[in-house]
């Protein structure tokens, strides 16, 4: 048998009415130790207990005194034998033919103990005692007539089965769902814990890009000075290449290597936001050289002029643009460098004029 046909049989075995076979493979399941079989046996047993009380009584015959007096006094005859064999003695005869003489005990009441109120009353050393003859009783009672006691005691087996497989139900559908719950919580504490390996992950790739774009920063920083020192050397090479034979190239070459050189930047303005210019002035020959870069093309009728401020601005010349939009203007006679306070270039119309008209492309102060 399988389990569920085992806990089935259950409450036959506790009746003492299970066949033998059947009995013997109860016997060895409950003696492997199944705890939800021997509770249920518990309760089968405690239920059988009850079911004497389930009994109708009836009350006892009118000629049990007369019988019971009868054995007292010694006759051998069973009563019944004795009461079927005699026959009916009319009440006067029986009155004139008293039995020998005897102190006759008032017979004992039996009495019957109250029910326990609990359906599973615990087990009492008197149940363990009686439990056999409860057994043999039962086992007499299968071969009887149908009954209101044998009714009864079918109903309560019925019942029994019926409670016992609801307690089942009960205790399959708690183990389903403290399972589930149990699923849930192993579950839960998984993506906890698939989360923090997470939450690491990206506080590591944090840094890492962190550290990352720091030093990017600072590569950019360094190309960005590579690229200023690259640019004045750039300039520097086309200063030198402006002193082409034709431009005074001795004296270009003796401004720029002077260590008494005076140089001023010149940035662009509005104008010409791209457009820069560097001046370099001899205070003691009082000459000078100017190179622009990157400035736009003028219109037609229009050119450059060079300014130097004092106190007021006095002209350095005009130029024009190469192919490379560069400009160069050799410097004469250039005011005290102590008083010079800025350089400026227009664009003003073409040969020039003694005062700036037009708008400013570049200023610088040396």
């Amino acid at each position: 048998m399988d389990h569920e046909q085992l806990e089935e049989s259950l409450s036959l075995y506790a009746l003492g009415t299970l066949e033998p076979e059947s009995a013997r493979e109860v016997e060895a399941h409950l003696a492997s130790g199944c705890p939800h079989c021997g509770t249920l046996l518990r309760q089968y047993q405690g239920t059988a207990g009850m079911l004497p009380y389930a009994l109708t009584l009836k009350p006892a015959p009118a000629e049990l005194k007369a019988r019971i007096m009868r054995a007292i006094a010694g006759q051998d005859t069973p009563p019944d034998t004795q009461m079927d064999a005699q026959p009916v003695v009319p009440a006067a005869e029986a009155v004139t033919e008293p039995p020998p003489a005897r102190a006759e005990a008032p017979p004992e009441k039996l009495s019957i103990p109250p029910p326990p109120p609990g359906l599973a009353p615990p087990r009492r050393p008197w149940q363990t005692a009686t439990e056999p003859l409860v057994r043999r009783r039962l086992s007499s009672w299968r071969n009887r007539p149908t009954g209101p006691s044998l009714a009864l005691v079918a109903s309560l087996g019925g019942l029994l089965l019926g409670l016992s497989g609801y307690a089942y139900y009960l205790y399959a559908t708690l183990e389903a769902e403290r399972a589930g719950h149990g699923g849930d919580r192993t579950a839960l504490t998984q993506a906890k814990l698939k989360v923090s390996d997470l939450e690491r992950q990206l506080d590591e790739r944090q840094r890492n890009l962190n550290k990352a774009t720091a030093e990017l920063n600072r590569t950019i920083q360094a190309m960005g000075t590579t690229h200023e020192l690259l640019a004045k050397q750039q300039e520097q090479i086309e200063v030198l290449e402006a002193s082409r034979p034709g431009k005074s190239t001795e004296e270009i070459a003796r401004i720029l290597s002077s260590p008494y050189a005076k140089m001023a930047s010149l940035n662009g303005t509005a104008m010409a936001k791209g457009a820069y210019a560097m001046v370099f002035v001899e205070p003691d020959t009082r000459r000078g050289f100017f190179y622009a870069n990157n400035l736009p093309a003028p219109p037609a009728g229009k050119t450059y002029q060079l300014w130097v401020i004092t106190d007021k601005p006095v002209s350095a010349g005009v130029f024009s643009l190469d192919r490379g939009r560069k400009g160069r203007v050799m410097l004469q006679n250039v005011p005290d460098v102590t008083k010079l306070k800025q350089f400026a270039v227009s664009l003003e119309p073409a040969g020039g004029r003694p005062q700036p008209t037009g708008s400013i492309y570049l200023a610088g102060d040396l």
